[in-house]
Formats: structure tokens, sequence, C-alpha cells
């Protein structure tokens, strides 16, 4: 999937972000989690985000990370893309970021930076660093900490023709 064509299709519907699964001892559930995507997709969504910015991104252990997008594209493969969520770091967000396109992610969503605060400039360069390290497409989510003004985006749009936005409203 082209990142022109995953834009058409984040613009034409539902995006639905599934709980991610975690067992008693707080370890990923992939049995779950696979359970509850094959519920949710059928309802339309037009794209799944895993690992993503309902609150367990940040809840994750390293290791978990692949398994998680790894069950959301096998489970959904064929019926609804999966967009994985990536952040923290730079560096750390990269390599996430090539591991979902290497499992078979259709694009990523770039949640916060690591920083409580940074420079427009400096969330501009670390964007920048995931959009390039990838060929899938990407959506930068635009908020809190992690918010670039539309002129900037604008720019980052030019020099990283795979990213997007999403703003809340």
């Amino acid at each position: 999937m082209t990142p022109q064509e995953l834009k058409s299709i984040l613009s034409s519907g539902l995006l639905s972000f599934p709980v991610t699964d975690f067992d008693a001892a707080g370890n990923f559930n992939a049995e779950s989690y696979a359970r509850r995507l094959e519920w949710l997709a059928p309802y339309g969504a037009s794209a799944l985000f895993a690992a993503g910015g309902t609150g367990e991104f940040f809840s994750l252990d390293i290791h978990e990370y692949p398994q998680i997008i790894k069950t959301a594209v096998d489970t959904c493969a064929g019926s609804v893309p999966i967009l994985a969520g990536v952040g923290g770091p730079t560096r750390q967000a990269i390599h996430m970021a090539r591991e979902a396109e290497r499992l078979g992610a259709k694009g990523l969503l770039i949640l916060p930076h690591y920083l409580t605060e940074a420079s427009q400039e400096g969330v501009a360069a670390h964007v920048e660093a995931i959009c390039k390290s990838v060929k899938i497409g990407v959506v930068v989510y635009n908020r809190n900490v992690c918010r670039l003004t539309p002129s900037l985006l604008e720019q980052l749009a030019e020099r990283c023709p795979t990213s997007t936005s999403a703003s809340p409203r």
C-alpha cells in the first residue's frame, strides 16, 4: 500500500484504536487481542491502530511490541489495514517503525516523543527522521507536546512524502 493509498483510506471512514489486551500479570495477551481485532474488523473501520494511543503504547515492553504488531497484521490480513504506533526517543521510534514495516503494517502513527517539551524544530527533526526510515505511510499524532504548526507540517509533508497529520478535533 502506497502512502497515497493509505491517505485515501484514512480519509474515507472510521479509524479505530483497539485496546491492547494484557493478562493479570501485565503481559501482552495475544489470544484475547486477536479475538478483539476479529470482533472489531467487520464493523467497517477504515484502519485499526495497533500499539496505539489509547494509553498502552507507553506501557509496553520493547519485546512485546513486535508480538502486538504481528498479531494485528496476521489477524486482520486482507480485511483492514493496520497502522502501528511508534514513539519515544528517536532511535527507538525508528527501530519500531522499521520493525512494524517488516511485519506488514501498512502505516505508522508517530506518538509523542520522550521529552515533556521540545522546540518545533526538534519535534520536526524527530518526525522527519522516522518518516525517512520507512517507505510506508506515516501519520503524525499532532497534539500536546507533539503539536506542530500547520506551516511546519506542510514543510514536513514536502520533505517526507510518506507523512500526513492527524489532529483531534
